[in-house]
């Protein structure tokens, strides 16, 4: 090379030697060029100009990648033609392409549909692709629900929930409801409910505060939450405000009309005296008398009165008007909200009294959430929010009037009687009875009863400072919180009794000659009640989330929390300690490249219940997830066409539960105090009370726990249009604490204790299946959901039956027991060659049993397991909704099946109380008799005192609750936005909501959701609302 050189010419050794620099600088960046070690740097920013740190950025050429720093900054290595793809949770994707410039810097705008997509989990969020618990989830504004109650609105619309709904009565209508079932017998099965993460009741909080509702099921999601959360979660997430350029405004209101569903329908009175006659043998009422009450010809002397229809009016009406405000920016962003909503029940009014007899509820409803931007790494947020309920309600309850009602016949007396005139004229009236429970007046109970007044309050306030330390250590966040809660009800209840009279005959000028029979009260009484109640919640919380080299992202969370709650109206010392609760929770998570998932949870609980040694458990949990459809050699296949995403998960856990039967205290303590029994001395036999032992203190109580395992899979179909997710559960619990019941009276123990001694299981399957599609201006989505759970007693610490079929061990919780009826008898030659039954004389048309022992006899041993029990084990949701240009409309049916009730008591039992005492269904109509000897009659032969052999629990007074109801029906219509710009509207709709539309079951009495052997329950009600709802 030297020699070359020099045998170039002088005047071009310059010029060779300066092209050779150049070559040797350029050279080597071009080969650098095109072996892609080209470095591509930049800043990745949110639409408000702030750094976005943890962007995940990824050649998709090389699969190579890296993230974003804590101030948005990045430097991966690409070439020329190569595509760049950031993306973010919550953000849109973006992919660039590498061109000449060393510097490739973007802006990630928010994305709703992919926020949409993360998942609220126990004490935290996760992407919706990551979550292997089992979790269910719902925004409220996907259900369009105007229920007063959160609880009505999740039944039948979320996989994982039994509820029922037992009764319509305003303020007294939410559902109670069970996650996957009922798994244990102890004194607890109710689910944990949490209010943005603090456990608080979500019966009277309005549906327009309301984000989203997520249902924590297994033991995966639910382990953080240690012994609170045995029976599920349920975790309430309220609306927040977002950064928005001007505030945004929505005012709702709603009014509508009210009316009851199936009623009890009561025999009219000439019916009652001839069914009254057959069943006595020897008529007591004479056809003179029968036939003058069916005409009606002197309605005071032969009165005919339906008691429900002088209860019960047909209409009612509802209003509720609400009020949203949100909006705000950089430093602060809110929500405010305020609802008042009005209800009235369907009880009748006494136009002459100064005070109503119908219920009526008015409800207030407030919140305000801000969070407040202290700094680029430091919120804080303040959560205040609550509900004020005024209500009136008449002088005694739905069931004691319903008692009333089926107590008094419809002859005995009439409602009122005329007697004499008013100062303006116009005709007086007095209450028709007696004191004598069978001629008390169940109309005068409702309106002449006085009223009962409530007036609760609920204030609800959390603040939570939270920082990010992403500064120091990418994804690690902390923050403590601090809620306050308190809660107020005032009880005045201005009760009286009216004057009653009877009349006794009518004069020779045909006046009414009436005996006062009693003297009813002159003034209002006054009496009040009150309950304070006040709880406080401490926690501290730190999470951290990161991805490493784009494949590996890691997530851990730990937290303590303390609990005060002071229940006012104790009224035993030991009662109105605090009540207190401390605990350690923690997190783990992995997932590489979202295809492999796992996670570990872990709670660590203090409970005052148990002696020193025992009062703390631990209760871990771990998952695993594959999302096969995120493989390379799926995506590539023919079956990612059909089958675009796959998650096989499974989980296994301990959960555990501390509560005490008729909430108990300080079990483990002995407690001794006087008046059990006592001694006699002395000449004059003076009792002196003996000392013993009120409780027997069980010094090695501890939790009773739960095993719980579960395994899911999730799938999209075509694209996304169809989603499925379905689980199989199981779980065992053990030391389900209870008091004893084995141990014989000679033990000389006064009050039995508790021992951990229960066990029971309990298994099924819950699954959504939700098809979504578009076309043009027209879009679908229809969606069902279904939960099966079956649970068996394996424990409870019973003396095993003498006969081994009748053990409650190995049967479900709360299974019914009763004989197996066979039919009627038709003549006394058929009882003669028939097993003995023991239950009085049986005579023809009486209901014949089976003898399950063949021991010739039939008696309480030949009682059986029969049917379910009263609480369903399948419950079943399934609707559409459909959208085309602005017209909307929705339609959800919900039900239940292999659920079970047994018919019974007074009112349903003809005559049961003998004399004139009791009213009857006119299903008595359809009776046994000699002249029509019918098999499938509904009632047995008739008798005065009911029959003790007809009335026993059997198969025959055993019904089948199944149902199907339409639940609800929205018709709404939006108008297009070019006709409201000019009224400086952002939207508007009107709607039409029906509930409770129509039901359809095997049982017709009433509805048969109430469950009631006589259906004594307030009925549900039947809604008709219209509503407007307008966007500012």
């Amino acid at each position: 090379m030297k020699n070359i050189y020099f045998l170039i010419r002088p005047s071009y050794q310059r010029i060779a030697f300066l092209v050779l620099c150049i070559l040797m600088v350029t050279v080597p960046g071009v080969i650098s060029a095109q072996s892609g070690k080209q470095q591509i740097k930049g800043q990745v920013l949110d639409g408000q100009g702030d750094a976005l740190i943890g962007v995940a950025v990824r050649n998709l050429t090389t699969s190579t990648g890296v993230i974003t720093d804590i101030d948005g900054f990045y430097a991966i290595e690409a070439q020329k033609g190569e595509i760049l793809e950031f993306s973010y949770v919550g953000y849109n994707t973006v992919k660039k392409e590498v061109a000449n410039s060393f510097s490739i810097s973007i802006v990630m705008t928010e994305d709703v549909q992919s926020l949409d997509e993360v998942v609220v989990v126990g004490m935290g969020t996760q992407r919706k692709a990551s979550v292997i618990g089992s979790i269910a989830s719902v925004r409220m504004a996907d259900l369009k629900v105007p229920s007063r109650s959160l609880e009505n609105a999740l039944v039948g619309r979320m996989a994982g929930i039994i509820g029922v709904q037992r009764s319509g009565e305003p303020g007294q209508d939410a559902s109670s409801f069970w996650i996957r079932g009922i798994s244990t017998f102890g004194a607890n099965q109710d689910p944990l409910v949490l209010v943005d993460g603090v456990e608080r009741s979500m019966t009277n909080i309005s549906p327009e505060e309301i984000e989203s509702v997520s249902i924590l099921k297994d033991a995966s999601a639910t382990a953080v939450y240690g012994v609170r959360a045995a029976n599920g979660v349920v975790l309430v997430t309220t609306r927040k405000g977002e950064a928005s350029e001007k505030p945004s405004i929505e005012l709702k209101m709603e009014y509508g009309v009210s009316q009851l569903t199936r009623m009890p329908k009561l025999l009219d009175g000439a019916n009652f005296m001839e069914l009254y006659n057959e069943a006595n043998g020897t008529p007591i009422y004479s056809d003179a008398v029968i036939e003058a009450t069916r005409l009606g010809t002197d309605p005071y002397l032969y009165p005919n009165v339906d008691w429900f229809n002088e209860i019960f009016k047909k209409n009612s009406d509802n209003s509720n008007i609400s009020l949203n405000v949100h909006g705000g920016g950089k430093v602060a962003r809110y929500f405010v909200s305020v609802g008042i909503m009005n209800e009235h029940g369907n009880y009748r009014d006494n136009p002459t009294n100064s005070y109503k007899s119908n219920i009526s509820l008015t409800k207030y409803n407030y919140r305000a959430n801000v969070d407040v931007s202290l700094s680029k790494s430091t919120t804080l947020d303040l959560e205040l929010g609550g509900w004020l309920i005024d209500s009136h309600n008449p002088g005694m309850t739905s069931s004691e009037l319903f008692d009333k009602a089926y107590t008094q016949n419809p002859i005995n007396i009439p409602v009122r009687y005329p007697y004499g005139f008013n100062a303006d004229g116009s005709q007086h009236y007095v209450w028709a009875g007696s004191n004598s429970i069978t001629t008390e007046n169940p109309a005068e109970r409702l309106m002449g009863s006085g009223y009962r007044t409530e007036f609760k309050n609920q204030f609800n306030g959390q603040a939570r400072l939270s920082q990010d330390f992403g500064k120091w250590v990418p994804g690690l966040k902390a923050n403590v919180a601090f809620s306050f809660d308190a809660y107020t009800k005032n009880i005045t209840k201005r009760t009286k009794k009216e004057s009653y009279y009877m009349a006794t005959g009518r004069d020779d000028a045909g006046n009414l000659e009436l005996k006062q029979m009693s003297i009813g009260d002159e003034y209002l009484g006054y009496e009040t009640e009150q309950e304070v109640n006040r709880a406080m919640e401490l926690k501290a919380q730190v999470t951290y989330e990161r991805v490493f080299n784009t494949v590996h992202r890691v997530g851990g969370m730990g937290m303590y929390y303390h609990r005060d709650y002071r229940d006012g109206t104790a009224t035993e010392a030991i009662r109105s300690l605090p009540y207190r609760k401390q605990g350690l929770a923690a997190r783990a998570t992995y997932s590489y490249d979202d295809r492999y998932f796992a996670e570990f949870n872990i709670g660590y609980n203090g409970s005052e219940n148990f002696p020193k040694g025992q009062r703390f458990g631990i209760f871990p949990a771990g998952a695993i997830g594959y999302l096969i459809s995120n493989e390379k050699f799926w995506q590539n296949s023919s079956i990612n066409n059909v089958v675009s995403m796959l998650k096989l998960k499974g989980s296994m856990g301990l959960v555990g539960a501390e509560a005490l039967p008729n909430n108990r205290r300080y079990a483990y303590l002995t407690i001794v105090g006087d008046g059990l029994g006592g001694y006699i001395f002395g000449p004059n036999e003076t009792n002196y009370a003996g000392t013993g032992e009120n409780q027997y203190g069980v010094v090695n109580l501890t939790w009773e726990k739960g095993l719980k395992s579960n395994i899911g899979i999730q799938a999209e179909f075509f694209g996304g249009d169809v989603s499925l997710d379905v689980d199989y559960f199981y779980e065992k619990r053990k030391d389900i604490l209870i008091q004893r019941n084995s141990l014989p009276g000679i033990a000389g123990i006064n009050d039995m204790p508790f021992a951990n001694l229960g066990r029971m299981e309990n298994q099924g399957v819950d699954g959504t299946i939700e098809y979504n599609k578009s076309f043009r201006d027209f879009s679908m989505r229809v969606y069902a959901n279904g939960t099966f759970t079956h649970n068996t007693v394996l424990d409870q610490d019973q003396p095993d039956y003498q006969n081994k079929y009748q053990n409650r061990v190995g049967k479900r919780h709360n299974q019914q027991f009763g004989l197996i009826a066979l039919g009627y008898f038709n003549d006394e030659a058929e009882i003669a060659r028939s097993p003995k039954q023991q239950f009085g004389t049986v005579r023809p048309g009486d209901v014949k049993y089976l003898d399950v022992n063949g021991d010739g006899i039939v008696d309480s041993n030949d009682e059986v397991a029969i049917g379910y029990s009263s609480i369903p084990e399948i419950v079943y949701g399934f609707g559409t909704q459909l959208m085309w240009k602005g017209f909307d409309v929705g339609i959800f049916f919900r039900g239940q099946t292999r659920v079970s009730y047994m018919l019974g008591g007074e009112g349903f039992v003809p005559f049961q109380e003998g004399g004139d005492r009791g009213n009857l269904f006119v299903e008595a109509l359809d009776r046994w008799t000699v002249d029509n000897p019918r098999q499938d009659a509904f009632y047995p032969r008739l008798s005065i005192g009911g029959s003790t052999n007809n009335y026993q629990e059997s198969t025959k007074w055993q019904v089948d609750g199944s149902f199907l109801r339409l639940a609800d029906l929205e018709i709404g219509y939006s108008f297009p936005k070019k006709w409201l710009e000019p009224m400086f509207l952002s939207g508007l709709r009107i709607y039409f909501h029906g509930t409770n539309l129509a039901v359809f079951s095997p049982f017709k009495m009433w509805d048969p959701e109430i469950g009631k052997g006589r259906g004594d329950a307030y009925p549900l009600q039947r809604k008709y609302n219209f509503g407007l709802r307008v966007n500012f």
